[in-house]
C-alpha cells in the first residue's frame, strides 16, 4: 500500500480534534474567575493556618521520598538543580533577529541529547519557567529525571529546597580575607558592599526609566516569585483514572484532580482538601504538576488530552506543567502547551550528585559510623559518565559507593540496586521479569493481571508468576529488616486504600515491593516500577532467547525501545539488525541512530559494531547530506559511547564544509578525549566564525590544562563572540575558570573585561555579582559598562524577553503580513491564515520560501506536507534545507516515520 500524505494529515488532525466523549458535558463553574495578579495570596503563609497545611505536609513527604533512594534519604538532601531548555525561537528574517547567542551552534536534539549535554548552553531556571506561557509541556526521555524535576519545582515553590551557588576558590579566598579582619573592619567592608549594591540599583533604575523609591523598592524585593505564590499540586495521570467510569458523563474537570490527590494523602488530609483545592483552582492559585502522559496506554492518553483541554478551558488561569515524551508530543502542543525540554546532565551535575550522595552516605548506607568515600572511589564514579542517562548515573554512583556489583556495566548496577532493595531477589527473578514485561505491554501491573498470567499456561507471554514464586519473594521481602523497619515507620496509609495488598499472594507481593520503594501504586490497584529503566532491563530478559519475529515486533513498539537496547547486553542481535537495515530509511535515519545507542550496552566485540559505525560515519561526511541528518548522526555516534568514533570526527574537522567542521568540533568536545586537542587548537583560528566558537566550546568540555591554556589565548586574543564563549565556558569550570574570570574583570584590556562580564553573569557567587556592580558603576569604558548593565538588569529583573512565550498567530507574524500586503492580500484569523503561509512557500522569493518552510515546521502545519516534499526539489539549497528541517520537525513531533525523498 502506498504512503498517502494527505490521508495521514487528515487522520492525525481528526484524531486530535475528535472528542473522546468522557468530558463533553460538564458542570458550569462560577462566572468571572479572578485573575492571579489580584486573587493569588501567599500560599506558603496561609498553608500554616488552614487545611492546606496538611496537604502541603503530605506533598512534601511525597516529593522527598518518591525517588530511587527514597527509602534512604530525602530528595532535598541529594537534589541536583534541574535546568530547562527553551523551545526554538519562532524563525524571523535575519534582519529582525535579536543579537544571536553564540550557543546557537549547538543543536538541541531532545531524543538524542548526548551531543549537547556536556556544554554550558543557555538554560532556564525553575523561576524563569514562570515568565511566559502558563501551560508548559516538559519533554524528555524516560530516565532523565522528569518526575524528579516536578518534585523539585514543588519543593522549590514551597521554599523547602534552595539551589546554592557552587563553592569556588575565589569566594573562599575572599571569605578567608574577611575572617582575618577585625570585627569593626569587617562591618565596614559589609557596609561598603551594601552601598555598592544600593548605588547600582539606583543607577539601574534611572537607566531603565524607573523612579527609585526605597519603600517601593523594598516591597518589590520582598515580592515572592510567581511559583512561590501558587500552591503546588502534583498528580499522576494514572491516578485520575479517567476511563474507570466513576465520574459519569457530567463532571467538573477539577474533580479528577481532587480524587487523585485524595488517593495519595492521609485520611484527615483527604477529608479537608477538596474545598480548599476547588477554591484555589477557581482563583487561579494552583501550580498544577501533571506527570505520566507517555506512561499511559493509548486510550487513556486520548482521555487525558480531552481532560487537559477541558481543564484549560475552565481553569486556564492556573499554571500547568505536563510531563511528555521527547518525540510524539504533538498532541500536547496541539492543545496549547508550550514545549520546554529537561536539560541533560553535564559533568557539573553528575559531580554535584556524587558530592551530595557522599555527604548523605551514612544515611543511604544505613551505617552508624561516618564512612569517608575514598579518593579512588570518587574518581571512578566521576569518570566516563557522559552519554549516560540521569538514572544510569544514579545507579552507577550508588553501586560505586556501595561496591556491591557482581557484574560490570549497567547490568551490574541494576542488579546491585535490586539486591539492596530485595535480598535474594534472584530466587524470584522470573516474577520480576514478568512484571517488567507487563508494564511495557500494558502500562501498568496489577495483582489481577499477575494472577491471570499465573493461571494461564497457554498465554502467549511467558507465565512466570507462580504462587510459589510470589510467596517466596514476599517472604524474602518481609524477612528484610530494612523493609520491616520502613513498614513500621510508614505514615498513615492513603485514603481509599483497598485490601488488594492483603487478599492475594500477588497483591501482598506488590504491596511489599511498594514499601521497598521499587513500585509506585496508582488508583485502580495499578502499579509501576518507580524506575522505568529498571522495568526495561527486567523486560529485556524476556527477549534473551526470543525468536526474530518477536524481536521485530518489540522494536516497533515505543515502550519496548529501551528494553530492546538492554537486550544487546545478553544476546547477539545480528539477525534483527540485518532486518532493520534492509528497511527504507525514514527522514531522520532513525533505525541507524537507534542501533547506535544499542552499542552503548553491547559487548565490545559484537560483529555489527563496525558496520553501523561505518555507515553513520559515511552519512556524517556525505557531501549532499541535510544538516539535520548530520546533526543527529553526530549525536548518535556520541550516544554509542564508542571511543573509536573520535577517528571519524578528527577527519571531519579537516573537511571543507564548515558545517561538518563545526559538528566535528562539538562531537570531539562531547567525547572529552584529550587526544582531540591537537585537532581542536588550530580551529580556534578557523576562517568560519561558527567553527571557531564550536572549537572553543569543545575545549571547555575537555577541560585539561592544555585545553585551558588555549582557552585563555582565545579569551585574550579572539573575536568578541569567541571571547564571550570562552568566558561563559570558564564560568562552567569553578576550579580553574572562576579565578580566570576574576583576573579578567580587573584587566586593563577593555575587550577582556567586557567578555568577563558574560561569564560573571552565569556565576551565582556573591563576588561575581559585586564585580558586575562595580563594572556598571565605575568602569570608564561604555563598551564594558553597557555589558555590565545588561548583566545586572538580567540578574535584577530577569530576561528582557521570555523564553517560553507561545508562537505568535500567523496574522501577527510581521514578515508574512508584509508579504501578503505587497500582494494586496490580508491574513485572515483562524485556520484561513495557513493558506497565506502555504502560498508564501510556493510563490515567494528564496528568502520567503525558506522562512515559510521553517515556520510551517514549527507550527506543525500538517496540510503542507506535500508542499514541503515538493520544496525538497527546489533549485535553492536554503529552501531545500528549510523544507527538510520542517519535515524533520513533523516526524519528531508526530512520533511517526516519514519517508525520505526519492
Amino acid at each position: 500500500m502506498g504512503f498517502d500524505l494527505g490521508s495521514m494529515g487528515v487522520g492525525v488532525l481528526a484524531g486530535w480534534a475528535s472528542a473522546y466523549g468522557v468530558y463533553r458535558a460538564r458542570h458550569v463553574i462560577q462566572q468571572g474567575v479572578q485573575s492571579v495578579n489580584t486573587g493569588a495570596q501567599n500560599v506558603q503563609n496561609s498553608a500554616t493556618r488552614s487545611a492546606d497545611s496538611r496537604y502541603i505536609s503530605d506533598l512534601i513527604t511525597q516529593c522527598e521520598t518518591t525517588h530511587l533512594a527514597g527509602n534512604y534519604v530525602k530528595l532535598s538532601e541529594i537534589i541536583v538543580e534541574p535546568r530547562f531548555l527553551a523551545p526554538e525561537s519562532f524563525v524571523v528574517p535575519a534582519d529582525d533577529e535579536p543579537y544571536p547567542s553564540p550557543y546557537e551552534v549547538i543543536p538541541n536534539i531532545p531524543d538524542q541529547p548526548y551531543l549537547q549535554a556536556p556544554f554550558s548552553v543557555e538554560t532556564l531556571s525553575i523561576d524563569e519557567l514562570a515568565s511566559g506561557s502558563r501551560a508548559l509541556a516538559l519533554l524528555g526521555l524516560p530516565g532523565t529525571g522528569r518526575t524528579t524535576a516536578l518534585f523539585s519545582i514543588a519543593l522549590h515553590s514551597l521554599g523547602r529546597v534552595k539551589f546554592l551557588a557552587t563553592p569556588d576558590k575565589v569566594q573562599q579566598r575572599l571569605d578567608s580575607e574577611d575572617s582575618k579582619l577585625a570585627e569593626k573592619e569587617r562591618a565596614v567592608r559589609v557596609k561598603e558592599r551594601l552601598l555598592i549594591e544600593q548605588r547600582a540599583r539606583e543607577r539601574l533604575a534611572n537607566e531603565v526609566g524607573v523612579n527609585f523609591d526605597k519603600k517601593n523598592e523594598d516591597q518589590e524585593k520582598d515580592q515572592l516569585p510567581l511559583f512561590n505564590r501558587l500552591m503546588p499540586a502534583y498528580v499522576h495521570l494514572a491516578d485520575l483514572h479517567l476511563l474507570s467510569g466513576e465520574f459519569g458523563g457530567q463532571i467538573d474537570p477539577a474533580e479528577p484532580i481532587v480524587k487523585a490527590i485524595q488517593s495519595t494523602v492521609k485520611r484527615v488530609t483527604a477529608s479537608t482538601i477538596p474545598r480548599n483545592l476547588y477554591t484555589r483552582l477557581s482563583r487561579g492559585q494552583v501550580l498544577l504538576l501533571v506527570d505520566g502522559f507517555d506512561e499511559l496506554p493509548p486510550p487513556e492518553q486520548l482521555a487525558a488530552l480531552d481532560w487537559l483541554r477541558s481543564f484549560r478551558e475552565l481553569y486556564g488561569q492556573n499554571f500547568l506543567i505536563v510531563v511528555g515524551p521527547a518525540t510524539g508530543y504533538a498532541p500536547l502542543t496541539k492543545i496549547g502547551l508550550t514545549p520546554i525540554y529537561l536539560s541533560p546532565w553535564n559533568d557539573l551535575d553528575s559531580n554535584a550528585l556524587i558530592t551530595r550522595f557522599g555527604d548523605s552516605w551514612q544515611r543511604i548506607s544505613k551505617t552508624r559510623q561516618r564512612k569517608e568515600i575514598s579518593k579512588e572511589v570518587l574518581a571512578l564514579t566521576r569518570a566516563n559518565n557522559r552519554a549516560l542517562s540521569t538514572s544510569e548515573v544514579v545507579f552507577k554512583v550508588w553501586t560505586g559507593f556501595a561496591n556491591d556489583a557482581n557484574m560490570v556495566g549497567l547490568e551490574g548496577w541494576m542488579r546491585a540496586y535490586l539486591s539492596r532493595q530485595m535480598p535474594k531477589w534472584e530466587e524470584s527473578l522470573n516474577t520480576l521479569i514478568q512484571m517488567g514485561a507487563l508494564q511495557l505491554d500494558e502500562g501498568f501491573i496489577s495483582a489481577a493481571r499477575l494472577q491471570a498470567l499465573a493461571t494461564n499456561p497457554d498465554s502467549t507471554e511467558s507465565a512466570l508468576v507462580s504462587p510459589s514464586a510470589g510467596s517466596l519473594l514476599q517472604a524474602r521481602l518481609e524477612d528484610d529488616p530494612a523493609v520491616e523497619a520502613d513498614a513500621e515507620a510508614e505514615p498513615e496509609e492513603p485514603v481509599n486504600k483497598k485490601d488488594s495488598e492483603t487478599t492475594s499472594i500477588q497483591g501482598r507481593l506488590l504491596g511489599a515491593m511498594r514499601r521497598t520503594g521499587l513500585m509506585t501504586r496508582f488508583r485502580g490497584d495499578r502499579y509501576r516500577f518507580r524506575s522505568s529503566q529498571l522495568a526495561s532491563y527486567l523486560a529485556s530478559l524476556t527477549l534473551k532467547a526470543a525468536p526474530l519475529e518477536k524481536l521485530k515486533q518489540k522494536v516497533a513498539e515505543p515502550t519496548w525501545r529501551h528494553a530492546v537496547a538492554y537486550t544487546t547486553i545478553n544476546r547477539p542481535m545480528d539477525d534483527l539488525i540485518r532486518e532493520l537495515v534492509k528497511s527504507p530509511n525514514d527522514m531522520l535515519y532513525d533505525q541507524y541512530t537507534m542501533i547506535a545507542r544499542w552499542l552503548a550496552y553491547a559487548p565490545a566485540d559484537v560483529k555489527w559494531r563496525g558496520n553501523i559505525l561505518n555507515y553513520l560515519s559515511a552519512q556524517f561526511i556525505a557531501p549532499s547530506q541535510y544538516p539535520v541528518v548530520r546533526e543527529r548522526t553526530a549525536a548518535a555516534l556520541i550516544a554509542s559511547r564508542d571511543r573509536n568514533v573520535l577517528i571519524v570526527f578528527r577527519k571531519g574537522v579537516r573537511n571543507t564544509d564548515p558545517i561538518i567542521r563545526r559538528l566535528a568540533c562539538l562531537a570531539m568536545g562531547a567525547i572529552g578525549d584529550p587526544e582531540a586537542l591537537r585537532d581542536l587548537k588550530p580551529l580556534i583560528d578557523d576562517r568560519d566564525s561558527k567553527v571557531q566558537i564550536a572549537a572553543g566550546i569543545a575545549l571547555g568540555a575537555i577541560g585539561t590544562d592544555e585545553a585551558l591554556q588555549t582557552m585563555v589565548i582565545a579569551l585574550t586574543t579572539g573575536s568578541d563572540q569567541l571571547r564571550q564563549v570562552m568566558a561563559e565556558a570558564f564560568a562552567a569550570l569553578p576550579e580553574e575558570g572562576y579565578p580566570t574570570l576574576f583576573d579578567a574583570i580587573h584587566d586593563e584590556d577593555l575587550a577582556l573585561r567586557r567578555a568577563a562580564i558574560f561569564g560573571l553573569r552565569r556565576i551565582r557567587s556573591t563576588w561575581a555579582l559585586l564585580e558586575i556592580y562595580r563594572a556598571f558603576l565605575a568602569d570608564e569604558q561604555w563598551y564594558v559598562k553597557s555589558a555590565a548593565q545588561q548583566a545586572f538588569q538580567e540578574r535584577q529583573f530577569g530576561r528582557t524577553v521570555s523564553m517560553t512565550t507561545p508562537y505568535p498567530r500567523l496574522d501577527e507574524v510581521n514578515w508574512l503580513k508584509k508579504w501578503a500586503t505587497q500582494r494586496g492580500e490580508t491574513i485572515p484569523t483562524g485556520a484561513g491564515s495557513t493558506q497565506i503561509l502555504l502560498k508564501a512557500l510556493q510563490e515567494g522569493d528564496t528568502n520567503i520560501r525558506a522562512l515559510a518552510a521553517r515556520n510551517i515546521g514549527q507550527i506543525l502545519m500538517i496540510d503542507a506536507t506535500k508542499a514541503l516534499y515538493s520544496a525538497l526539489r527546489d533549485g535553492r539549497e536554503e529552501v531545500r534545507t528549510a523544507a527538510h528541517r520542517a519535515l524533520s520537525e513533523f516526524q519528531i513531533q508526530l512520533g511517526h516515520s516519514l519517508p525520505t525523498p526519492l
